[in-house]
């Protein structure tokens, strides 16, 4: 009686470890076709949100997305006001105050345009004096070698407004991931036709940022995400995601 007494106590002390409800970020602006709300069913939607709800679900842990930018979320994850949010280390202020989990999925980053690019010619003289439009507040890495030859940065508030302004001719170039450029072209701007490079500057894991005291649920989760992967269903989803045309809450203009 006293190691089945033993074992409940251990096995609830263990449960206790975190809270029964996560909250997680939702990004605004969003970012189909990752996580958004989706207008048309009034649900949060999207890759992240699908492949998270099953696991969430077998750990008996409630998900509340709570709407944030993404810097002030960053700073309130690491307050413990918010749980969880979407965000590599290499993208975090502090990533040693975070625990990370296995990449979701992995996205490579290209450089967009109205134009063909000129394979004959290096991409750092295309990009000379050029202005190539990006996210405020993102860190660029791969891109700061060609700001150092005068390419100029032009921030914008979302995805979308990176396309838009692209479009309308602010820049000369966009610069953003392959799955939310896809997402755009097919769902918000079909009649255009927008290039990509040749080549890509960034291959990045999609990873999910926790509050530490969330430690104990990582490894079930990351055993899960390659269960995920292995049966083909992560990709599947993605696929579903790519091809939605659903209407989502806008972002403003720049």
């Amino acid at each position: 009686m006293r190691l089945l007494l033993f074992g409940f106590l251990a096995t609830s002390a263990a449960a206790a470890t975190h809270p029964s409800q996560l909250k997680f970020v939702l990004y605004y602006p969003q970012v189909p076709p990752y996580m958004y709300t989706n207008l048309d069913s009034e649900q949060v939607d999207g890759v992240v949100p699908q492949l998270l709800a099953e696991f969430f679900a077998q750990q008996h842990i409630s998900i509340k997305y709570v709407i944030d930018n993404r810097k002030g979320a960053e700073f309130r994850l690491y307050q413990g006001d918010v749980d969880a949010m979407l965000m590599a280390a290499s993208w975090a202020q502090y990533p040693d105050k975070l625990i990370f989990s296995a990449p979701l999925l992995e996205h490579r980053d290209y450089l967009y345009s109205l134009q063909p690019f000129k394979d004959s010619i290096p991409i750092e003289k295309q990009l000379n004096n050029a202005s190539i439009c990006t996210r405020q507040y993102y860190v660029y890495e791969a891109l700061e070698p060609y700001f150092a030859l005068g390419a100029k940065r032009v921030d914008a508030s979302s995805e979308q407004a990176q396309m838009r302004m692209l479009i309308s001719g602010r820049c000369d170039y966009a610069y953003m991931n392959e799955h939310v450029s896809s997402w755009l072209q097919y769902s918000q701007f079909p009649s255009i036709r927008i290039y990509h490079s040749k080549q890509s500057f960034g291959h990045v894991g999609l990873t999910v940022a926790f509050h530490p005291k969330w430690a104990d649920i990582l490894p079930a989760l990351n055993s899960y995400l390659q269960q995920q992967q292995t049966s083909g269903r992560l990709q599947r989803v993605l696929q579903q995601e790519l091809q939605k045309k659903g209407r989502f809450t806008p972002a403003p203009e720049s």
